[in-house]
This record gives C-alpha cells, sequence and structure tokens, in this order.
C-alpha cells in the first residue's frame, strides 16, 4: 500500500496539470466561439431591423435568419460541446485535488506509524512491525529487551552522573521521553538536536532508558 501511495503522490499532480492544460485550452476555445456566436446574432438583428415592421415580425426575422444559417449552427453546437467538455474537465480537476490531498494525508499518517512503531497502523500500511530484541548476558541469561524510542531530540544536558548526557525527546503523540546516554553518544545527540531520531535503549533496573546507538 505505501508504495502505491508514493507512486500516487508521483504521479497525481502531473495528471492535475494535464487536466488543468486541456481545461485552459477548452477555455480560451470556448471564449472564441462565443464571440463569433455574438457577432452572428448582430447580423440576424441588423436583418430583422430591415425585414420587421414590429417587435414580434423581428423577432420572427431573427430566429428565421439565425436558423438557417449554417455557420450560426455550427457555432452554436461548437459551443455546447466546449461547455460539456470544460465541465467534465472541472469535475476532474476536483477529484484529482480531493485524491492529493488524500494521499498526503495517508502518506503523513504513514511516517508518524513508521516513527512510532505502531503495530496496528503499520500492518494497515503493509509494512512490518520492528520488535523488541533480547540480548544475552555472558552467563546466557537474558537481560530486559531493548526498545526503540522515535521522536524529535529536543535538549541535551549534562546528567547527575560523570560521563552520562540525559537527552529529551518528544514522541511523535507528544509526550516527552528521556534517554540517559554515554558521552561517546552526546556529540551524534547534539548534532540532531531538533531533528527526528530513532534510538535504539535498553531499560535500566531504575526504570531509565539508556541509549546504545542512534540514528
Amino acid at each position: 500500500m505505501l508504495k502505491g501511495l508514493i507512486a500516487e503522490a508521483l504521479t497525481l499532480p502531473e495528471e492535475l496539470e494535464k487536466f488543468l492544460l486541456e481545461a485552459g485550452e477548452v477555455k480560451a476555445r470556448l471564449a472564441k466561439v462565443e464571440e463569433a456566436r455574438k457577432a452572428r446574432e448582430i447580423e440576424a438583428l441588423k436583418h430583422a431591423a430591415s425585414n420587421g415592421k414590429n417587435e414580434a415580425e423581428r423577432k420572427a426575422a431573427m430566429a428565421s435568419f439565425l436558423a438557417s444559417d449554417p455557420e450560426y449552427q455550427h457555432l452554436s453546437q461548437e459551443e455546447r460541446r466546449a461547455k460539456a467538455r470544460l465541465q467534465e474537465l472541472e469535475a476532474a480537476v476536483e477529484v484529482v485535488k480531493a485524491r492529493v490531498k488524500l494521499t498526503r494525508e495517508l502518506l503523513h499518517l504513514a511516517a508518524k506509524a513508521i516513527e512510532a512503531n505502531h503495530k496496528e497502523a503499520l500492518e494497515a500500511f503493509g509494512l512490518e512491525v520492528t520488535e523488541p530484541r533480547q540480548e544475552a548476558k555472558k552467563n546466557g541469561v537474558w537481560e530486559a529487551d531493548w526498545t526503540w524510542v522515535r521522536g524529535e531530540v529536543t535538549g541535551v544536558e549534562r546528567g547527575k552522573k560523570e560521563g552520562v548526557v540525559k537527552v529529551r525527546i518528544t514522541t511523535p503523540e507528544g509526550n516527552e521521553r528521556e534517554v540517559y546516554a554515554n558521552n561517546s553518544l552526546a556529540d551524534k545527540f547534539k548534532a540532531k538536536l531538533g531533528e527526528k531520531v530513532a534510538v535504539k535503549a535498553k531499560k535500566l533496573d531504575s526504570g531509565n532508558y539508556l541509549a546504545v546507538a542512534v540514528d
């Protein structure tokens, strides 16, 4: 599904541009046809003025002139066809605009789902969920699972312990998480201040999270 959304995001603007260009051409042609039709109606008025004693006779003379004028009939038909096509194009433009908006919203939701590793949302987009893994201790006993913390780095400051920094991360849901890291990762976090990151972290016995890698 995600590949399809990306493909639509790339092709829909071109499709929209095609409909808009054709609509512009039809409008220009319609304006010329309407101008030519009005010119024939003026000729009909001139004919009626010299072939009618009263308003009723002049109206009849004008209608007769236009009905027997092949150019006027052709212009009238062309005008109807152009208006019908323009209506189709304007409807198509609105449909494509709605599709563009929907595609952008779905891509935004997909990005949020990836950042949050949201199981149901990722499955809806046909994406795999990043499951927490386990790392074995040297003696073969399993340690606590590590997990991913995703969001924007909003602060990096020195921790209470020497050689440790505290990193504040705001998740896509708006929650603030604190992750501790050794000074070896401090420069990486400082360089990504204000940017979105994915942090591999291990939950400690104290309940805090210790970063072991950052992308």
